[in-house]
């Protein structure tokens, strides 16, 4: 950039979550410290706030009291201004709304972000205040083709307020075998209803038919949880289920899937199958989002016609016993993170975008 311009980030919190993953690779790639800073709505901070503090970012935190709480948009603002901040982002939806009235009280341009292909916060009130900032924010960046989509036909965003954002995603030096492999089918994500969880567990015993020593690595934590783990029990798969709960980084354990499994009713762009085809990891999923753009069936992964015990079954078990499937993804699922999901992409896009806001 000409001019050096101060942009802060706000997010509902720093915790396990693809956004916050996203928000710290960003902050990497962008590369100038003093030019950044990072607001978080809630004192939950743990992994990222440490990972982006080292990167020499301040964050801030705002300590939530409730919702829509009038204390957290006073403190909000007064942040955004002792930081004398130029530009404010907000990275998901709740943080959205106070961004979005925080930066029209600072009288600075803001930006929205779109992660899935829908909004996630209640309808009511705080839809309707989101939905308006959507719509006035200066600018609005998607990480997905369903999102912009959304964007443009669900909300009214003017096309050129619209900035697609590919997210980023480490592609390792040294690949894996494939063929050296046990059956595990990897799952992660926060534990909530709308990732349909239970559609891999209820597909688990008749994947075991086929492949009687295939087991579920479901890695993640969240209010299904409890649920989720009931479920194998009832279903009598639970000696083939573990719950790893959350872990700081969930690539670490990619390497040991046969494959992973995508059953979302809403998806943006999976950051997950994003991290899984840098490894080289065969993805199986459903049509959602913009996963038919990355997932290629039978070259990166297997598309299941619905989330059926019996198709998600069938196309789990192609995935664990397809040699030409492993070779596939091994080699092309790294390749296509490299071409389209770079740091070096998304940070150009940012750049182009924050110049323009004068």
């Amino acid at each position: 950039m000409s001019e050096k311009r101060r942009v802060t980030y706000v997010i509902d919190d720093l915790g396990h979550g693809g956004t916050q993953r996203q928000l710290y690779l960003t902050l990497r790639s962008l590369n100038s410290a003093s030019d950044y800073s990072v607001i978080v709505l809630s004192n939950l901070v743990e992994p990222y706030a440490p990972l982006i503090r080292a990167l020499g970012v301040h964050v801030d935190v705002v300590q939530r009291r409730g919702s829509l709480d009038a204390l957290r948009l006073h403190a909000l603002t007064g942040r955004l201004r002792m930081r004398q901040t130029r530009i404010a982002h907000a990275m998901l939806d709740a943080s959205g709304i106070y961004t979005y009235l925080a930066a029209r009280m600072c009288r600075m341009p803001v930006v929205l972000s779109m992660r899935n292909e829908k909004l996630h916060v209640p309808a009511g009130l705080r839809a309707a205040v989101l939905t308006r900032a959507l719509k006035n924010a200066a600018a609005v960046t998607a990480n997905s083709e369903a999102g912009r989509k959304f964007l443009l036909d669900g909300i009214g965003v003017p096309a050129g307020r619209i900035h697609l954002v590919p997210n980023i995603v480490d592609v390792p030096a040294v690949s894996r075998d494939p063929h050296a492999l046990k059956p595990v089918i990897g799952v992660v994500g926060r534990l909530v209803d709308w990732k349909r969880f239970d559609a891999v567990l209820d597909a688990l015993p008749l994947v075991r038919r086929a492949v009687p020593d295939a087991r579920v690595v479901m890695v993640g934590d969240g209010p299904e949880r409890q649920k989720l783990e009931n479920r194998a029990r009832r279903a009598d798969i639970a000696g083939a289920v573990e719950f790893t709960g959350a872990v700081d980084d969930a690539t670490s354990l990619m390497d040991r899937f046969a494959c992973l499994v995508v059953t979302s009713a809403s998806e943006g762009t999976s950051n997950v199958a994003l991290e899984a085809l840098a490894r080289g990891v065969p993805v199986v999923t459903v049509a959602t989002g913009d996963l038919l753009r990355i997932v290629t069936d039978g070259v990166t992964g297997v598309i299941a016609r619905d989330i059926s015990p019996e198709a998600l079954s069938e196309a789990i078990v192609r995935a664990l016993t397809s040699s030409s499937l492993r070779e596939s993804a091994a080699r092309e699922g790294p390749r296509l993170m490299r071409e389209r999901h770079s740091p070096e992409a998304a940070r150009d896009v940012l750049l182009k975008l924050y110049a323009s806001l004068r």
